[in-house]
Protein backbone atom coordinates (compact mmCIF):
# COMPACT_ATOMS: atom_id res chain seq x y z
CA UNK A 1 0.00 0.00 0.00
CA UNK A 2 1.24 3.49 -0.84
CA UNK A 3 0.26 5.73 2.02
CA UNK A 4 1.88 7.84 4.68
CA UNK A 5 3.67 5.34 6.92
CA UNK A 6 3.68 7.92 9.72
CA UNK A 7 -0.11 7.88 9.95
CA UNK A 8 -2.47 5.01 10.63
CA UNK A 9 -5.48 7.16 9.70
CA UNK A 10 -7.00 6.41 6.31
CA UNK A 11 -10.14 8.55 6.59
CA UNK A 12 -11.14 11.39 8.89
CA UNK A 13 -14.77 12.48 8.91
CA UNK A 14 -14.98 15.94 10.48
CA UNK A 15 -18.33 17.47 11.49
CA UNK A 16 -20.20 16.36 8.37
CA UNK A 17 -23.70 17.82 7.97
CA UNK A 18 -26.04 17.17 5.05
CA UNK A 19 -29.56 18.47 4.41
CA UNK A 20 -32.19 17.37 1.92
CA UNK A 21 -35.47 19.27 1.40
CA UNK A 22 -37.36 19.02 4.67
CA UNK A 23 -34.94 16.63 6.41
CA UNK A 24 -31.50 16.57 8.07
CA UNK A 25 -29.73 13.50 6.69
CA UNK A 26 -26.51 13.92 8.72
CA UNK A 27 -26.01 16.14 11.75
CA UNK A 28 -22.41 16.98 12.69
CA UNK A 29 -20.95 13.48 12.21
CA UNK A 30 -17.28 12.83 13.06
CA UNK A 31 -15.31 9.57 13.01
CA UNK A 32 -11.87 8.19 12.05
CA UNK A 33 -10.84 5.03 10.28
CA UNK A 34 -7.43 3.36 10.25
CA UNK A 35 -5.66 1.56 7.43
CA UNK A 36 -6.07 -2.21 7.45
CA UNK A 37 -9.33 -2.25 9.40
CA UNK A 38 -12.98 -3.03 8.73
CA UNK A 39 -15.23 -0.34 10.17
CA UNK A 40 -18.97 -0.96 10.46
CA UNK A 41 -21.63 1.75 10.38
CA UNK A 42 -24.93 0.70 11.97
CA UNK A 43 -28.22 2.48 12.41
CA UNK A 44 -31.92 2.32 11.69
CA UNK A 45 -33.25 3.10 8.22
CA UNK A 46 -32.98 6.82 7.58
CA UNK A 47 -30.19 7.30 10.14
CA UNK A 48 -27.80 8.58 7.43
CA UNK A 49 -25.53 5.57 6.82
CA UNK A 50 -25.80 5.51 3.02
CA UNK A 51 -25.62 9.30 2.77
CA UNK A 52 -22.33 9.27 4.68
CA UNK A 53 -20.85 6.68 2.32
CA UNK A 54 -21.94 8.65 -0.74
CA UNK A 55 -20.19 11.72 0.64
CA UNK A 56 -17.02 9.76 1.39
CA UNK A 57 -17.03 8.36 -2.16
CA UNK A 58 -17.48 11.81 -3.66
CA UNK A 59 -20.89 10.96 -5.14
CA UNK A 60 -22.51 13.70 -3.03
CA UNK A 61 -21.31 16.92 -1.45
CA UNK A 62 -21.77 17.73 2.21
CA UNK A 63 -23.22 21.06 3.34
CA UNK A 64 -20.72 21.44 6.17
CA UNK A 65 -17.66 19.62 7.44
CA UNK A 66 -14.71 17.92 5.83
CA UNK A 67 -13.57 14.52 4.60
CA UNK A 68 -9.81 13.97 4.90
CA UNK A 69 -8.40 11.08 2.86
CA UNK A 70 -4.86 9.93 3.67
CA UNK A 71 -4.07 13.30 5.23
CA UNK A 72 -5.55 15.38 2.40
CA UNK A 73 -8.91 17.22 2.49
CA UNK A 74 -11.43 15.90 -0.04
CA UNK A 75 -11.35 19.11 -2.09
CA UNK A 76 -7.60 18.74 -2.61
CA UNK A 77 -7.67 15.03 -3.40
CA UNK A 78 -10.93 14.45 -5.29
CA UNK A 79 -9.20 12.91 -8.31
CA UNK A 80 -6.97 10.89 -5.99
CA UNK A 81 -10.10 9.76 -4.11
CA UNK A 82 -11.82 8.63 -7.31
CA UNK A 83 -8.82 6.49 -8.14
CA UNK A 84 -8.49 4.92 -4.69
CA UNK A 85 -12.04 4.53 -3.33
CA UNK A 86 -14.59 2.03 -4.69
CA UNK A 87 -18.19 1.73 -3.53
CA UNK A 88 -20.86 -0.95 -3.86
CA UNK A 89 -24.15 0.91 -3.49
CA UNK A 90 -27.60 -0.26 -2.38
CA UNK A 91 -29.12 0.85 -5.67
CA UNK A 92 -28.36 -1.12 -8.87
CA UNK A 93 -25.51 0.47 -10.83
CA UNK A 94 -24.82 -2.14 -13.49
CA UNK A 95 -25.28 -1.43 -17.18
CA UNK A 96 -27.92 -4.07 -17.89
CA UNK A 97 -27.34 -4.31 -21.64
CA UNK A 98 -23.58 -4.84 -21.28
CA UNK A 99 -22.02 -8.23 -20.64
CA UNK A 100 -20.70 -9.60 -17.36
CA UNK A 101 -17.11 -9.07 -18.55
CA UNK A 102 -17.76 -5.49 -19.65
CA UNK A 103 -19.42 -4.52 -16.37
CA UNK A 104 -16.61 -5.95 -14.23
CA UNK A 105 -13.82 -4.52 -16.38
CA UNK A 106 -15.21 -1.02 -15.91
CA UNK A 107 -13.37 -1.20 -12.59
CA UNK A 108 -10.03 -1.39 -14.42
CA UNK A 109 -10.87 0.97 -17.26
CA UNK A 110 -7.93 3.26 -16.41
CA UNK A 111 -5.56 0.44 -17.33
CA UNK A 112 -7.08 -0.13 -20.78
CA UNK A 113 -6.04 1.72 -23.91
CA UNK A 114 -8.10 3.27 -26.67
CA UNK A 115 -9.10 -0.04 -28.26
CA UNK A 116 -11.15 -2.70 -26.50
CA UNK A 117 -9.16 -5.78 -25.55
CA UNK A 118 -11.92 -8.37 -25.18
CA UNK A 119 -9.49 -11.06 -24.05
CA UNK A 120 -8.25 -8.79 -21.27
CA UNK A 121 -11.83 -7.96 -20.25
CA UNK A 122 -12.62 -11.64 -19.79
CA UNK A 123 -9.38 -12.35 -17.93
CA UNK A 124 -10.15 -9.59 -15.45
CA UNK A 125 -13.75 -10.78 -15.00
CA UNK A 126 -12.69 -14.38 -14.48
CA UNK A 127 -10.01 -13.42 -11.94
CA UNK A 128 -12.32 -11.46 -9.67
CA UNK A 129 -15.33 -13.74 -10.01
CA UNK A 130 -13.18 -16.71 -9.01
CA UNK A 131 -12.08 -14.81 -5.90
CA UNK A 132 -15.76 -14.54 -4.96
CA UNK A 133 -16.40 -18.22 -5.64
CA UNK A 134 -18.41 -17.62 -8.81
CA UNK A 135 -18.01 -20.18 -11.57
CA UNK A 136 -20.04 -21.44 -14.53
CA UNK A 137 -21.19 -17.98 -15.55
CA UNK A 138 -21.37 -16.81 -19.17
CA UNK A 139 -19.07 -13.78 -19.38
CA UNK A 140 -20.77 -12.69 -22.61
CA UNK A 141 -24.27 -12.73 -21.12
CA UNK A 142 -25.97 -9.35 -20.49
CA UNK A 143 -26.17 -8.85 -16.73
CA UNK A 144 -29.93 -8.23 -16.93
CA UNK A 145 -30.35 -11.98 -17.55
CA UNK A 146 -28.76 -12.91 -14.22
CA UNK A 147 -30.30 -13.54 -10.81
CA UNK A 148 -30.07 -10.76 -8.17
CA UNK A 149 -27.34 -12.56 -6.17
CA UNK A 150 -25.16 -12.95 -9.28
CA UNK A 151 -25.69 -9.28 -10.16
CA UNK A 152 -24.61 -8.32 -6.64
CA UNK A 153 -21.45 -10.40 -6.93
CA UNK A 154 -20.66 -8.71 -10.25
CA UNK A 155 -20.98 -5.31 -8.54
CA UNK A 156 -18.54 -6.44 -5.85
CA UNK A 157 -16.16 -7.93 -8.43
CA UNK A 158 -16.19 -4.62 -10.33
CA UNK A 159 -15.30 -2.71 -7.16
CA UNK A 160 -12.46 -5.12 -6.34
CA UNK A 161 -11.15 -4.93 -9.92
CA UNK A 162 -10.36 -1.23 -9.46
CA UNK A 163 -7.78 -2.21 -6.79
CA UNK A 164 -9.07 0.36 -4.29
CA UNK A 165 -7.32 1.39 -1.09
CA UNK A 166 -10.68 2.08 0.55
CA UNK A 167 -13.72 -0.13 -0.16
CA UNK A 168 -17.23 1.01 0.78
CA UNK A 169 -19.89 -1.72 1.02
CA UNK A 170 -23.50 -0.54 1.46
CA UNK A 171 -25.75 -3.58 2.06
CA UNK A 172 -23.48 -5.62 -0.22
CA UNK A 173 -24.65 -8.91 1.33
CA UNK A 174 -28.42 -8.26 1.20
CA UNK A 175 -28.99 -10.47 -1.87
CA UNK A 176 -26.34 -13.07 -1.09
CA UNK A 177 -26.77 -16.55 0.35
CA UNK A 178 -24.98 -17.62 3.53
CA UNK A 179 -22.27 -19.42 1.55
CA UNK A 180 -21.75 -16.46 -0.81
CA UNK A 181 -21.50 -14.12 2.17
CA UNK A 182 -18.89 -16.27 3.92
CA UNK A 183 -16.81 -16.41 0.73
CA UNK A 184 -16.97 -12.62 0.46
CA UNK A 185 -15.90 -12.25 4.10
CA UNK A 186 -12.86 -14.45 3.46
CA UNK A 187 -11.89 -12.14 0.59
CA UNK A 188 -12.38 -9.06 2.79
CA UNK A 189 -10.23 -10.57 5.56
CA UNK A 190 -7.40 -11.05 3.05
CA UNK A 191 -7.73 -7.50 1.73
CA UNK A 192 -7.68 -6.14 5.28
CA UNK A 193 -4.48 -8.08 5.95
CA UNK A 194 -2.91 -6.34 2.95
CA UNK A 195 -3.73 -2.93 4.43
CA UNK A 196 -7.01 -2.15 2.68
CA UNK A 197 -9.59 -0.17 4.67
CA UNK A 198 -13.23 -1.21 4.42
CA UNK A 199 -16.44 0.48 5.57
CA UNK A 200 -19.28 -1.99 5.91
CA UNK A 201 -23.05 -1.48 6.27
CA UNK A 202 -25.51 -4.32 6.90
CA UNK A 203 -28.78 -5.02 8.67
CA UNK A 204 -27.58 -8.46 9.73
CA UNK A 205 -26.09 -7.85 13.16
CA UNK A 206 -24.11 -11.09 13.23
CA UNK A 207 -22.17 -9.84 10.18
CA UNK A 208 -20.86 -6.85 12.12
CA UNK A 209 -19.72 -9.17 14.90
CA UNK A 210 -18.02 -11.59 12.50
CA UNK A 211 -16.34 -9.01 10.29
CA UNK A 212 -15.75 -5.63 11.93
CA UNK A 213 -12.97 -4.28 14.13
CA UNK A 214 -15.28 -1.54 15.36
CA UNK A 215 -18.77 -0.21 14.67
CA UNK A 216 -19.96 3.40 14.65
CA UNK A 217 -23.66 3.74 15.46
CA UNK A 218 -25.88 6.51 14.05
CA UNK A 219 -29.38 7.37 15.25
CA UNK A 220 -31.67 10.08 13.90
CA UNK A 221 -28.80 11.36 11.70
CA UNK A 222 -26.51 11.85 14.72
CA UNK A 223 -23.39 10.09 15.99
CA UNK A 224 -24.27 7.93 19.02
CA UNK A 225 -21.20 5.86 19.90
CA UNK A 226 -18.28 3.77 18.69
CA UNK A 227 -18.21 0.11 19.73
CA UNK A 228 -14.84 -1.65 19.77
CA UNK A 229 -14.43 -5.33 18.87
CA UNK A 230 -14.61 -6.45 22.49
CA UNK A 231 -17.88 -4.52 22.97
CA UNK A 232 -19.70 -5.95 19.95
CA UNK A 233 -22.78 -8.05 20.57
CA UNK A 234 -26.22 -8.07 18.97
CA UNK A 235 -27.68 -6.54 22.12
CA UNK A 236 -25.11 -3.72 22.36
CA UNK A 237 -25.64 -2.77 18.70
CA UNK A 238 -29.45 -2.93 18.96
CA UNK A 239 -29.57 -0.90 22.17
CA UNK A 240 -27.34 1.78 20.64
CA UNK A 241 -29.36 1.86 17.42
CA UNK A 242 -32.86 2.13 18.89
CA UNK A 243 -32.02 3.80 22.21
CA UNK A 244 -33.56 1.06 24.33
CA UNK A 245 -33.33 -2.66 24.91
CA UNK A 246 -35.30 -4.61 22.33
CA UNK A 247 -36.50 -7.39 24.63
CA UNK A 248 -39.37 -8.70 22.53
CA UNK A 249 -37.72 -8.93 19.11
CA UNK A 250 -40.07 -11.71 18.01
CA UNK A 251 -43.62 -11.38 19.36
CA UNK A 252 -45.09 -14.12 21.49
CA UNK A 253 -47.06 -16.63 19.45
CA UNK A 254 -50.24 -16.16 21.44
CA UNK A 255 -52.63 -16.81 18.56
CA UNK A 256 -53.77 -20.36 17.88
CA UNK A 257 -54.34 -20.97 14.18
CA UNK A 258 -57.76 -22.30 13.24
CA UNK A 259 -58.05 -25.96 12.31
CA UNK A 260 -59.88 -24.73 9.22
CA UNK A 261 -57.72 -24.87 6.10
CA UNK A 262 -57.39 -21.61 4.21
CA UNK A 263 -55.26 -22.86 1.29
CA UNK A 264 -54.78 -26.42 0.10
CA UNK A 265 -52.27 -27.41 -2.61
CA UNK A 266 -52.86 -30.64 -4.57
CA UNK A 267 -49.98 -31.79 -6.84
CA UNK A 268 -49.05 -28.14 -7.44
CA UNK A 269 -46.50 -27.42 -10.19
CA UNK A 270 -44.84 -24.11 -11.06
CA UNK A 271 -41.50 -23.96 -12.88
CA UNK A 272 -39.13 -26.07 -10.78
CA UNK A 273 -41.80 -26.59 -8.10
CA UNK A 274 -43.30 -30.04 -8.60
CA UNK A 275 -45.84 -32.32 -6.96
CA UNK A 276 -46.30 -30.06 -3.94
CA UNK A 277 -49.24 -31.03 -1.74
CA UNK A 278 -49.88 -29.45 1.67
CA UNK A 279 -52.33 -27.27 3.58
CA UNK A 280 -52.10 -23.89 5.30
CA UNK A 281 -54.40 -23.07 8.19
CA UNK A 282 -56.48 -19.93 8.50
CA UNK A 283 -54.79 -17.31 10.69
CA UNK A 284 -51.34 -18.87 10.84
CA UNK A 285 -47.89 -17.62 9.86
CA UNK A 286 -46.60 -20.30 7.52
CA UNK A 287 -42.95 -19.86 6.54
CA UNK A 288 -41.30 -21.34 3.45
CA UNK A 289 -37.61 -21.96 4.10
CA UNK A 290 -34.78 -23.46 2.07
CA UNK A 291 -31.64 -22.64 0.14
CA UNK A 292 -31.65 -20.22 -2.78
CA UNK A 293 -33.17 -21.81 -5.86
CA UNK A 294 -35.23 -24.34 -3.89
CA UNK A 295 -38.52 -23.02 -5.28
CA UNK A 296 -39.75 -20.87 -2.37
CA UNK A 297 -40.20 -17.80 -4.56
CA UNK A 298 -41.78 -19.70 -7.45
CA UNK A 299 -44.34 -21.31 -5.16
CA UNK A 300 -45.55 -17.90 -3.95
CA UNK A 301 -45.57 -16.45 -7.47
CA UNK A 302 -47.50 -19.44 -8.79
CA UNK A 303 -50.04 -19.09 -5.99
CA UNK A 304 -50.48 -15.38 -6.73
CA UNK A 305 -50.81 -15.86 -10.49
CA UNK A 306 -47.52 -14.18 -11.41
CA UNK A 307 -46.26 -17.46 -12.90
CA UNK A 308 -48.36 -20.11 -14.69
CA UNK A 309 -49.09 -23.16 -12.56
CA UNK A 310 -50.68 -26.60 -12.79
CA UNK A 311 -52.43 -28.76 -10.25
CA UNK A 312 -55.38 -28.12 -7.97
CA UNK A 313 -55.67 -25.28 -5.50
CA UNK A 314 -58.40 -24.73 -2.92
CA UNK A 315 -58.98 -21.39 -1.22
CA UNK A 316 -61.40 -21.47 1.72
CA UNK A 317 -62.74 -24.77 0.42
CA UNK A 318 -63.39 -23.57 -3.12
CA UNK A 319 -61.41 -24.72 -6.19
CA UNK A 320 -59.30 -21.76 -7.36
CA UNK A 321 -56.69 -21.17 -10.02
CA UNK A 322 -55.32 -17.69 -10.59
CA UNK A 323 -54.21 -16.94 -14.13
CA UNK A 324 -53.07 -13.47 -13.16
CA UNK A 325 -52.55 -11.35 -9.99
CA UNK A 326 -55.85 -9.47 -10.46
CA UNK A 327 -57.80 -12.71 -9.98
CA UNK A 328 -55.80 -13.42 -6.82
CA UNK A 329 -56.41 -9.91 -5.47
CA UNK A 330 -60.15 -10.33 -6.06
CA UNK A 331 -59.99 -13.43 -3.83
CA UNK A 332 -58.34 -11.42 -1.04
CA UNK A 333 -54.64 -12.00 -1.75
CA UNK A 334 -51.90 -9.41 -1.43
CA UNK A 335 -48.26 -9.99 -2.40
CA UNK A 336 -44.93 -8.34 -1.56
CA UNK A 337 -42.15 -9.30 -4.01
CA UNK A 338 -38.64 -10.12 -2.85
CA UNK A 339 -36.76 -7.83 -5.23
CA UNK A 340 -37.96 -4.43 -4.10
CA UNK A 341 -35.94 -2.35 -6.55
CA UNK A 342 -36.98 -4.35 -9.62
CA UNK A 343 -40.49 -5.59 -8.79
CA UNK A 344 -41.66 -3.58 -5.81
CA UNK A 345 -41.42 0.16 -6.49
CA UNK A 346 -42.05 2.68 -9.26
CA UNK A 347 -38.97 4.85 -8.74
CA UNK A 348 -40.31 8.04 -10.36
CA UNK A 349 -43.56 8.07 -8.37
CA UNK A 350 -44.15 9.51 -4.90
CA UNK A 351 -44.35 7.37 -1.78
CA UNK A 352 -48.12 7.93 -1.53
CA UNK A 353 -48.66 6.97 -5.16
CA UNK A 354 -46.57 3.83 -4.68
CA UNK A 355 -48.47 2.87 -1.54
CA UNK A 356 -51.94 3.48 -2.98
CA UNK A 357 -51.50 2.20 -6.54
CA UNK A 358 -52.99 -1.25 -5.88
CA UNK A 359 -55.88 0.12 -3.85
CA UNK A 360 -56.57 2.73 -6.52
CA UNK A 361 -56.59 0.22 -9.38
CA UNK A 362 -58.82 -2.17 -7.41
CA UNK A 363 -61.35 0.34 -6.08
CA UNK A 364 -61.46 2.74 -9.02
CA UNK A 365 -63.03 0.04 -11.17
CA UNK A 366 -66.35 0.51 -9.40
CA UNK A 367 -66.33 3.78 -7.45
CA UNK A 368 -64.73 7.19 -7.25
CA UNK A 369 -61.88 7.55 -4.76
CA UNK A 370 -61.54 10.98 -3.19
CA UNK A 371 -58.02 12.33 -2.89
CA UNK A 372 -58.63 13.26 0.74
CA UNK A 373 -59.75 9.70 1.54
CA UNK A 374 -56.66 8.32 -0.14
CA UNK A 375 -54.38 10.78 1.65
CA UNK A 376 -55.94 10.06 5.05
CA UNK A 377 -55.53 6.30 4.49
CA UNK A 378 -51.89 6.67 3.61
CA UNK A 379 -51.09 9.03 6.48
CA UNK A 380 -52.51 6.48 8.92
CA UNK A 381 -50.44 3.68 7.36
CA UNK A 382 -47.36 5.93 7.33
CA UNK A 383 -47.82 6.46 11.07
CA UNK A 384 -48.53 2.79 11.85
CA UNK A 385 -45.53 1.45 9.93
CA UNK A 386 -43.25 4.40 10.83
CA UNK A 387 -42.29 5.41 7.30
CA UNK A 388 -39.64 8.13 7.50
CA UNK A 389 -40.00 10.63 4.66
CA UNK A 390 -39.89 14.43 4.37
CA UNK A 391 -43.24 14.51 2.56
CA UNK A 392 -45.91 12.16 1.22
CA UNK A 393 -45.03 13.61 -2.19
CA UNK A 394 -41.33 12.70 -1.96
CA UNK A 395 -40.17 10.35 -4.72
CA UNK A 396 -39.79 6.84 -3.36
CA UNK A 397 -36.32 6.54 -4.89
CA UNK A 398 -35.08 9.20 -2.45
CA UNK A 399 -35.93 7.05 0.60
CA UNK A 400 -33.64 4.55 2.31
CA UNK A 401 -34.09 0.92 1.29
CA UNK A 402 -35.90 0.04 4.50
CA UNK A 403 -38.39 2.87 4.15
CA UNK A 404 -39.02 1.85 0.54
CA UNK A 405 -39.85 -1.63 1.84
CA UNK A 406 -42.29 -0.16 4.34
CA UNK A 407 -44.08 1.67 1.51
CA UNK A 408 -44.39 -1.63 -0.39
CA UNK A 409 -45.84 -3.22 2.75
CA UNK A 410 -48.31 -0.33 3.09
CA UNK A 411 -49.43 -0.99 -0.51
CA UNK A 412 -50.18 -4.63 0.30
CA UNK A 413 -52.08 -3.76 3.49
CA UNK A 414 -54.15 -1.06 1.74
CA UNK A 415 -56.16 -3.89 0.14
CA UNK A 416 -57.20 -5.28 3.56
CA UNK A 417 -56.08 -8.77 2.48
CA UNK A 418 -57.30 -12.10 3.79
CA UNK A 419 -54.06 -13.70 2.59
CA UNK A 420 -50.72 -11.90 2.77
CA UNK A 421 -47.81 -13.35 0.78
CA UNK A 422 -44.35 -11.95 1.52
CA UNK A 423 -40.94 -12.66 -0.03
CA UNK A 424 -37.95 -11.61 2.07
CA UNK A 425 -40.14 -9.06 3.89
CA UNK A 426 -37.38 -7.60 6.07
CA UNK A 427 -34.50 -7.53 3.57
CA UNK A 428 -32.65 -4.25 4.05
CA UNK A 429 -34.68 -3.26 7.12
CA UNK A 430 -33.19 -2.31 10.49
CA UNK A 431 -33.80 -4.30 13.66
CA UNK A 432 -36.30 -1.86 15.15
CA UNK A 433 -38.42 -1.89 12.00
CA UNK A 434 -38.12 -5.67 11.76
CA UNK A 435 -39.56 -6.04 15.25
CA UNK A 436 -42.49 -3.79 14.28
CA UNK A 437 -43.19 -5.81 11.14
CA UNK A 438 -43.06 -9.10 13.04
CA UNK A 439 -45.54 -7.67 15.56
CA UNK A 440 -47.77 -6.45 12.73
CA UNK A 441 -47.81 -9.89 11.07
CA UNK A 442 -48.82 -11.52 14.35
CA UNK A 443 -51.59 -8.92 14.84
CA UNK A 444 -52.89 -9.67 11.34
CA UNK A 445 -53.23 -13.36 12.22
CA UNK A 446 -55.34 -12.40 15.25
CA UNK A 447 -57.68 -10.73 12.75
CA UNK A 448 -57.92 -13.97 10.77
CA UNK A 449 -55.40 -13.07 8.05
CA UNK A 450 -53.34 -15.98 6.74
CA UNK A 451 -49.68 -15.01 6.32
CA UNK A 452 -47.23 -16.90 4.10
CA UNK A 453 -43.59 -15.81 4.25
CA UNK A 454 -40.64 -16.91 2.12
CA UNK A 455 -37.35 -16.07 3.82
CA UNK A 456 -33.69 -17.03 3.65
CA UNK A 457 -33.12 -15.84 7.25
CA UNK A 458 -33.31 -18.89 9.53
CA UNK A 459 -33.65 -16.97 12.83
CA UNK A 460 -36.49 -14.98 11.25
CA UNK A 461 -38.22 -18.15 10.02
CA UNK A 462 -38.08 -19.76 13.46
CA UNK A 463 -38.96 -16.56 15.29
CA UNK A 464 -42.19 -15.78 13.42
CA UNK A 465 -43.51 -19.12 12.13
CA UNK A 466 -46.33 -21.25 13.47
CA UNK A 467 -45.06 -23.91 11.06
CA UNK A 468 -42.16 -24.07 8.61
CA UNK A 469 -42.29 -25.78 5.23
CA UNK A 470 -38.73 -26.67 4.17
CA UNK A 471 -38.12 -26.94 0.42
CA UNK A 472 -35.35 -28.64 -1.56
CA UNK A 473 -35.02 -28.59 -5.35
CA UNK A 474 -38.66 -27.76 -5.96
CA UNK A 475 -40.09 -30.29 -3.50
CA UNK A 476 -41.54 -29.82 -0.04
CA UNK A 477 -39.21 -31.93 2.12
CA UNK A 478 -40.75 -31.47 5.54
CA UNK A 479 -43.23 -29.39 7.54
CA UNK A 480 -41.78 -28.57 10.96
CA UNK A 481 -43.99 -28.01 13.99
CA UNK A 482 -43.09 -25.63 16.82
CA UNK A 483 -41.26 -28.22 18.88
CA UNK A 484 -39.01 -29.19 15.94
CA UNK A 485 -37.98 -25.69 14.84
CA UNK A 486 -34.21 -25.29 15.12
CA UNK A 487 -31.69 -23.98 12.62
CA UNK A 488 -30.10 -27.43 12.54
CA UNK A 489 -33.39 -29.12 11.65
CA UNK A 490 -34.23 -26.58 8.93
CA UNK A 491 -30.78 -27.00 7.35
CA UNK A 492 -31.00 -30.79 7.65
CA UNK A 493 -34.06 -30.89 5.39
CA UNK A 494 -33.01 -27.90 3.25
CA UNK A 495 -29.95 -29.85 2.10
CA UNK A 496 -31.98 -32.79 0.82
CA UNK A 497 -32.17 -35.12 3.81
Amino acid sequence: MIHDQNSRIALEIKNITKHYPGVVALNNISMNMEWGTIHGIAGENGSGKSTLLRIISGMEKQDQGEVVFDGHPLKESYKHLQQNVAMVTQEPSLVNTLSVAENISMGKRREFKLFVNWKKYKEVATEYLEKLGVSEIDLDSPVENLSPDKQQLILIARALASNPRVLLLDEATSSLSEDQTMTLFTVLDKLKAKGLSIIFISHRLKEYIRLCDEVTVLRDSKYICNLKKSELSEQSIVTSMVGRELKEYYPEKVSTPSEEYAIVFHDFHCRQVRNVSFSIKKGEVFVLAGLDGCGRSELLKGLFGVLPSKGRLEVNGEPSTFKNPRQAIEKGFSYIPGERKVEGIVAEMSIMENAMISYRSQEASWRWIGRKTEKDMFLQMKKNIRIKAPSIHALIKTLSGGNQQKVVLARALALNPKFLLLEEPTRGIDVGAKAEIYKLLRELTLQGVTVIVSTSELPEAIGIADRIGVMFRGCLQKILQQEDMTEEMVMYYATGN
